[in-house]
């Protein structure tokens, strides 16, 4: 799923991370002008405001703890501002599964809601029972408009310019990151939810008010509580590897600088055999590069990614397995090849994926074959000194409800979304997450739910969505891959590297958004031997041009008013 973000926090993949949703978040959306000292818009800056996210706490739901299920396996609390808990791991489904919500949910009530998929569409609501049920047990119906997540963007942007707004519509922040109006249209197309959840009005809401404060802090614009977060894990992304063929291959899944990569990647690749080392992994080699998550301020000057000496190495390094065919040929001729197919298939056995893509892969092929297996390589810099590693902003995605619905249908909505961000370990996640027991899934030795034939057909990430929860890992029908996940976690949190924004509430300037997928095509054509390498300097001077240098000085102005610079 490309974190593509603002400080790369979950990617489009990577959030997706978060659950497994397959893929990512970025960092970046909206952000406050009222409860702060906002930094002043600059002409030209769309808006743009930054706001400490403490300073946001009036706008946020009061926030009251949920006693659910404790992970077995601790996690790791931050100590940087903004940065994610990793909530821990559970290698065993809790033998006492709580009901969570005293009463149903819903009103009787219809709503379309508009979420992305990666991955094959499930049967329409008429003929999906795992739908059918979940609208029962919520207690209204929920019919999904689901698109595809690899073009989502273009989705979103075509229904908010049309003014085709859905009842309820999901969009990640990465996605939010690419438009530069969406700071202008999220007023228009969506319902401020500050009068529905601002202080003690969440008390209705259990789930809700037990989201992370943080989480709620990150889904304001303009000075209004615009959406229900999804809050995300530390992490946007890792190098996921097929396990299993690297066992029985003998590869070496632990290299340890950029030489030992390149040389994995010619040893696996066979091109007779139609098996090749990578996809396009170039936004996990942004950090093996040492590249800054978005800005480095050093010596009082701000310096975007794109302008320092790693990001045309990392380019020239990309440009290397391109070139070479160590990156599967669909991956290389297209930009929305589908990575985790091929993953699954064995046609490339490395790619850059979320953490949640771990366990999508796991609950997808184990039924059809026991032996698959996927990991995550260790942590390591190019040149084989101390690694650095980007973090996910406090929410990653975003459930708005469409403007103008009456103040009952609001209510239901937020009622339909204080059922799905029950947690594990709640009956309420088991439905959501799993259907009915005996009908979409059976239970393992341990208790565990196991997805039947029509759960693998029916039910795909959909509820999901609909609201955000804590997120520990938590496949418990694969102890020992929670085992593996929740040590990379927490080994890696030692490597995540502050940004000079952390903890502040920015909405992008609307300019940078706006160049933010062209400029990259542009880098996309070097890597890809489109365009030569001398052309980044080039790419670099139109970007300063159209918008850079004017969001560097938004940027430094942010710092300044915040006391960092």
């Amino acid at each position: 799923m490309t974190y593509h973000p603002e400080g790369a926090t979950t990617s489009r993949r990577g959030f997706l991370g978060l659950v497994g949703l397959t893929a990512a978040v970025a960092a970046g959306g909206g952000l406050l002008s009222a409860c702060s000292t906002p930094t002043t818009p600059r002409p030209g800056s769309g808006g743009a405001t930054a706001a400490a996210a403490e300073k946001l706490t009036s706008l946020v739901p009061n926030f009251t703890a949920f006693s659910g299920a404790t992970p077995d396996i601790p996690g790791t609390v931050s100590t940087l501002p903004g940065v994610p808990d990793y909530a821990g791991g559970f290698t065993k489904y809790p033998a006492n599964v709580v009901t969570a919500l005293s009463t149903k949910q819903g009103k009787g009530g219809t709503y379309k809601a508009m979420t992305p998929l990666w991955g094959p569409l499930p049967p329409p609501l008429s003929d999906n029972s795992f739908f059918q049920d979940v609208n029962a047990a919520i207690g209204a119906t929920v019919e999904f408009q689901i698109a595809d997540g690899n073009t989502y963007v273009d989705k979103v942007t075509a229904r908010l310019a049309g003014g085709d707004i859905p009842d309820i519509m999901v969009i990640p922040s990465w996605e939010i990151d690419k438009m530069a109006d969406f700071n202008i249209a999220v007023d228009k197309a969506f319902e401020d939810l500050t009068p529905y959840l601002q202080g003690d009005k969440v008390t209705p809401y259990t789930m809700l008010a037990a989201l992370p404060t943080a989480a709620w802090q990150w889904s304001v614009w303009n000075g209004k509580l615009m959406a229900v977060p999804f809050p995300t894990e530390p992490y946007p992304y890792a190098l996921l590897y097929r396990k299993d063929l690297f066992d029985k291959n003998g590869w070496n899944a632990n290299p340890k600088n950029a030489d030992e990569l390149y040389a994995l990647g010619k040893e696996i690749t066979d091109a007779k055999a139609k098996r090749w080392a990578f996809g396009d992994i170039h936004e996990m080699v942004w950090p093996i590069f040492r590249i800054p998550q978005e800005w480095r301020y050093e010596g009082g000057k701000l310096t975007h990614k794109y302008e320092t000496p790693e990001y045309e190495a990392m380019l020239e390094f990309m440009r290397k397995l391109f070139t070479e065919k160590l990156i599967h040929p669909s991956v290389a001729g297209s930009k929305n090849a589908g990575e985790k197919e091929l993953f699954a298939s064995g046609q490339l056995v490395v790619y850059r994926d979320g953490l949640g893509g771990w366990k999508d892969h796991l609950y997808q092929q184990r039924p059809k074959n026991p032996e698959f297996n996927v990991g995550a390589f260790p942590l390591f810099a190019f040149d084989g000194g101390k690694p650095i590693m980007y973090h996910n902003n406090a929410a990653g995605i975003f459930t708005f409800i469409k403007k103008g619905l009456p103040k009952e249908q609001v209510e239901e909505i937020l009622g339909i979304l204080n059922y799905t961000a029950a947690p594990f370990g709640t009956k309420e996640f088991e439905t959501y997450m799993y259907g009915v027991e005996g009908k979409h899934f059976t239970r393992d030795a341990n208790g565990a739910p196991q997805k039947n034939e029509l759960g693998l057909k029916e039910n795909t990430d959909t509820y999901i969505f609909l609201g955000g929860r804590t997120l520990p890992t938590d496949w418990v029908a694969f102890p020992d891959a929670v085992k593996a996940n929740a040590a990379w976690q927490n080994a890696s949190f030692q490597y995540i590297e502050a940004q000079p924004t952390d903890g502040i509430r920015i909405q992008r300037p609307s300019k940078l958004s706006g160049l933010q997928v062209p400029t990259e095509d542009k880098f996309t054509d070097i890597m890809r031997g489109r365009r030569p390498v001398s052309d980044v300097k080039k790419i670099v001077e139109e970007w300063r041009r159209d918008g850079g240098d004017e969001a560097r000085d938004f940027y430094m102005k942010v710092l300044q008013d915040n006391g960092r610079a």
